[in-house]
């Protein structure tokens, strides 16, 4: 079987075409609204979005059914191109992290990093990462398996998990919702660092 090429199911385009892509899209209103506005607040980076194949690979290789809501708003519009490191103005929920968010860089990537790993999140939180504090363990972003219509975005540390299936408690209660989609997630990124050092920064509107 070839391997299989991400790059294939990826398409990239400027900050014009990427706010076609949003506006031609069958999105809620609201969040069309946050994805032009990311988009807006970096008007010079390239942006990317994703077809139904490599969702279909990401699901044969985790081994889990992805909620649709994901697949539709990643298809219209994913992220930038490259992917940064980013930083968000702020949650807008309370979570333990909410005091240090300015200290917070996520790196976006879909996907258990190993078994075990998958063990914790999926077995026992029912949560697929989408991306994690670099170079720590002690904040990840997440989307609900338990509940596919829930489209908020989920916030925890890895450590908090594990503690609470040592001690026998509900592992999801240290589950956070911090932002109420993926979109509004997107909107609230004010920094961002390339693969090549560059820093951006949101665009003063």
């Amino acid at each position: 079987m070839p391997e299989f090429d991400r790059e294939q199911h990826v398409t990239t385009g400027n900050s014009t075409e990427a706010a076609a892509w949003v506006e031609e899209s069958t999105l809620p209103g609201e969040q069309k609204g946050e994805l032009l506005r990311f988009v807006a607040n970096f008007p010079s980076l390239r942006f990317s979005k994703e077809d139904d194949e490599l969702f279909d690979r990401l699901e044969e290789t985790d081994q889990v059914t992805l909620p649709r809501w994901l697949r539709d708003v990643r298809k219209t519009l994913t992220f930038v191109y490259p992917a940064m490191r980013v930083r968000v103005d702020d949650y807008t929920h309370l979570c333990p992290r909410s005091d240090a968010v300015e200290k917070v860089w996520y790196e976006l990537r879909l996907g258990y990093a190993d078994e075990e790993q998958r063990e914790l999140f999926f077995d026992e939180a029912q949560v697929y990462p989408i991306g994690s504090w670099w170079g720590t363990d002690r904040s990840y972003l997440a989307v609900d398996l338990e509940n596919p219509a829930d489209e908020r975005i989920f916030e925890f540390a890895s450590e908090d998990l594990l503690d609470n299936s040592i001690d026998g408690r509900p592992v999801r209660g240290s589950v956070y919702p911090v932002f109420d989609s993926y979109a509004q997630f997107l909107a609230h990124i004010v920094e961002g660092e390339l693969p090549d050092g560059t820093v951006v920064r949101k665009k003063q509107q």
